[in-house]
């Protein structure tokens, strides 16, 4: 019998780069283990020891990927957090920053990078969850250019054989207080 519950949690970061209308996107080398050739953004695992600082390990994804710093990006936030857990798999967490960026496209040691624009995005296999929340964050950014508006939380729903069927969304808002 399979344990369905989980007795891990996994968290891994995604940033997209953006300027203009424009976002960088990470076309995954085809000989990665996990997701080969399939679009994302830079990003990775958070180290446990990594949990209390969640923006510096996305940084520092961000610069073991692509060579850049914190210096080199202007209003880099996190904008969205998704959950999933898969039959059988860890409870995951997926951090989505984004950050403006105007310098030449750096190298990727993950694979190559590209500017896209949002009507590029339906041509491209991006992995499935990202395929979501991408657009979602194309619109983050043009309402909130600062990335100061609450962090949305969502939920990945999947049935049993894997497939992803939807994905709901809430804003964690700042507690009101009276005095």
């Amino acid at each position: 019998m399979i344990d369905t519950a989980p007795n891990a949690f996994l968290l891994y970061t995604v940033i997209f780069l953006y300027r203009d209308d424009e976002f960088l996107l990470l076309q995954r080398a085809a000989n990665k283990a996990f997701a080969p050739s399939r679009w994302t953004g830079v990003g990775g695992k958070v180290e446990v020891h990594e949990h209390g600082a969640l923006g510096a390990a996305a940084l520092r994804e961000l610069q073991e990927e692509t060579g850049l710093s914190e210096t080199d990006l202007k209003t880099f936030a996190l904008r969205r957090v998704l959950y999933h857990n898969r039959l059988g798999e860890p409870l995951t967490g997926l951090l989505y920053y984004t950050a403006q960026y105007r310098g030449e496209t750096p190298p990727c040691n993950e694979g190559d990078l590209y500017w896209k624009i949002s009507e590029d995005f339906a041509g491209l296999d991006i992995i499935e969850t990202t395929a979501h929340v991408l657009p979602r964050l194309v619109e983050d950014v043009a309402r909130d250019p600062e990335g100061l508006e609450p962090v949305k939380i969502g939920l990945a729903h999947y049935r049993i054989d894997q497939t992803l069927t939807n994905l709901s969304w809430s804003e964690v808002a700042a507690p009101q207080y009276k005095e």
